[in-house]
């Protein structure tokens, strides 16, 4: 009598003591398992926020003699519209994280010059990548970086500058060409006759085709490439046209 009335104690005792221990264990066990995964899914979400842009319009009423362009991050794109006599177009702003927007972009025009310029409202605050349309007798100067620049149908001396990206302009007017990047080709085509073009690079190719026409004094060199020139070419002449590049061709014709 006193065995069985002993055992069912036993059986009752003994059951929810490895029940207890085997929870314990997995605990720990789910608790290490979920610590892990979630660091690293903390680190994948700071190293890949979402990327965001908005469109700003741009549209000013003419006269416009000349463009002034001073972006950063961005590229830059301008062509010559002959229906036009003032401006439009539009800048694409781009960021990651915040829904509020860290940059803006401004406009203003005074004497016939319309000046675009990107503004930063915080640290790290994105890119703007703007597009116009101008009246071919435009003036343009822009300057950006990590961003290519293209201007073509324009007649008016072109001073652009980048670095990290290429620049390609065709189409050109008799204005003077200014053209300068870093780690990128350059790529210049004129149907009119500029008293000076010059041409800097590094680290990247550079073709120039002239009207075909008008005779330069040509100053070309570069290091690490080959050269083809095949202008009109006069030392006495004092039309310029000035390349320097590394570790790249220069062409000229």
């Amino acid at each position: 009598m006193s065995t069985s009335a002993k055992s069912p104690e036993l059986t009752a005792t003994r059951a929810p003591i490895p029940g207890v221990r085997i929870s314990t264990v997995a605990l720990v066990g789910i608790i290490a398992a979920v610590l892990i995964p979630v660091g690293a899914a903390a680190m994948v979400l700071s190293g890949s926020l979402e990327q965001k842009h908005i469109r700003v319009g741009i549209s000013q009423a003419g006269p416009i003699s000349k463009v002034v362009i001073d972006d950063a991050n961005g590229s830059v794109k301008v062509v010559g519209d002959p229906t036009l006599i003032g401006v439009s177009g539009q800048a694409d702003l781009n960021w990651q994280g915040s829904n509020q927007a860290p940059l803006a972009l401004a406009q203003s025009a005074a004497d016939g010059v319309l000046t675009l310029t990107k503004q930063c409202l915080n640290h790290d605050c994105g890119g703007a990548d703007i597009t116009i349309s101008v009246p071919p007798g435009i003036a343009v100067q822009a300057v950006t970086t990590n961003g290519g620049i293209k201007v073509s149908n324009v007649s008016g001396g072109v001073h652009l500058e980048t670095s990290n990206a290429g620049i390609s302009v065709k189409d050109l007017g008799s204005g003077d060409a200014f053209l300068h990047t870093s780690n990128g080709g350059i790529d210049a085509a004129f149907t009119g006759a500029p008293k000076s073009i010059r041409a800097i690079t590094s680290n990247g190719e550079v073709n120039i085709a002239t009207d075909g026409k008008t005779w330069y004094d040509d100053d070309v060199d570069t290091s690490n490439g080959s050269r083809d020139i095949e202008n009109n070419v006069d030392r006495k002449s004092t039309n310029e046209i000035y390349v320097r590049t590394s570790n790249g061709s220069i062409n000229v014709k």
